[in-house]
């Protein structure tokens, strides 16, 4: 199965839209969290380990970092060096299964230091 390579542009785009916004998300959460801010108390309320969560959401929005520059890069690659044309879609998947891989993986660092 092939995709075309303009719908394959914008669905990079797509995901360098969308990664800026959860690292936003994600930095706002550690900088609304650090010690001395007004609103840590509401975010935090009785959590039983907010330190490892502020690890752990700082882990995640470098990471969702990473992938958002390396989709900018490849968009801009296809929008600057390729012409029309097609491409596997198996590509975009392997792509894919590397983005969640990376993020479940913040999770299973986690559990693998509390044992």
């Amino acid at each position: 199965m092939n995709i075309t390579t303009i719908s394959l542009k914008y669905f990079f785009l797509a995901l360098t839209i969308i990664g800026v916004f959860l690292t936003y998300y994600y930095k706002s959460l550690v900088m609304k969290t650090s010690p001395g801010h007004r609103d840590r108390e509401k975010i935090l309320g009785n959590m039983k380990d907010p330190i490892s969560w502020r690890i752990r959401n700082n882990k995640l929005s470098i990471r969702i970092l990473f992938w958002t520059a390396i989709s900018f890069i490849i968009f801009l690659y296809l929008s600057l060096f390729v012409n029309a044309g097609t491409v596997s879609i198996i590509y975009l998947v392997i792509y894919m299964a590397l983005i969640i891989a990376s993020l479940i993986s913040v999770k299973a660092n986690k559990k693998s230091t509390d044992i």
